[in-house]
């Protein structure tokens, strides 16, 4: 009788454990991100030529609440270091930046494949969506990735990193447009909202 409620016993206490680290690996990953969104718009009022330093209505950056399906493993196809590609500006300039390769992945079961470029220490995604002028700012977002997300073949992409261009806050500063084959035909409802309103 004893041994029978003993192993009742242990069966419970790694159930409530189980469920107890489940809950607070969740927990942890939302308060990873909210950290992030702090240290951010920190380093964004910091900047010489801040795009939110001087703005008198500013009442901080808001977000999508963090969701780790967000979070995608993309297959990353890499080209040849040569190719370069050229990137619309907002003052209908055009800007040249190296292109590193192609990530594909599936959202709402479509499949997608963005270009993605160098930028120093990340690779670059700029992006629309289907929450462009809608919830998230028109003119796209980006996400800066860590290039150790990229796994051989394989690209870890966190939208929940998703940030507004600085034209967003301010008309004045010169953005890059995302290009054509990076509009993605589904929600991303993760990462920075619409600045306004």
């Amino acid at each position: 009788m004893f041994k029978n409620k003993f192993i009742l016993f242990t069966i419970v206490v790694v159930i409530i454990g189980i469920v107890f680290y489940s809950l607070s690996g969740s927990e942890s990953y939302v308060d990873i991100v909210k950290k992030q969104r702090e240290t951010f718009e920190q380093n964004l009022k910091a900047e010489k030529d801040s795009p939110i330093a001087n703005l008198k209505d500013f009442s901080g950056i808001k977000y999508f609440e963090a969701d780790k399906s967000f979070i995608i493993d993309a297959d990353f196809q890499a080209i040849a270091s040569s190719e370069k590609g050229m990137i619309l500006m907002t003052d209908s300039t055009q800007s040249e930046i190296e292109k590193v390769g192609n990530a594909t992945f599936s959202i709402d079961g479509k499949s997608f494949t963005v270009s993605l470029f160098d930028e120093g220490e990340f690779f670059l995604l700029p992006f629309r969506d289907l929450t462009s002028s809608k919830e998230t700012y028109g003119g796209g977002r980006f996400i800066n990735i860590p290039k150790d997300k990229l796994k051989e073949n394989t690209i870890e992409i966190d939208f929940n990193n998703a940030h507004n261009f600085y034209c967003a806050y301010n008309e004045s500063f010169i953005c890059p447009i995302p290009p054509k084959e990076n509009f993605i035909a589904a929600e991303i409802r993760a990462g920075e909202k619409k600045y306004k309103e």
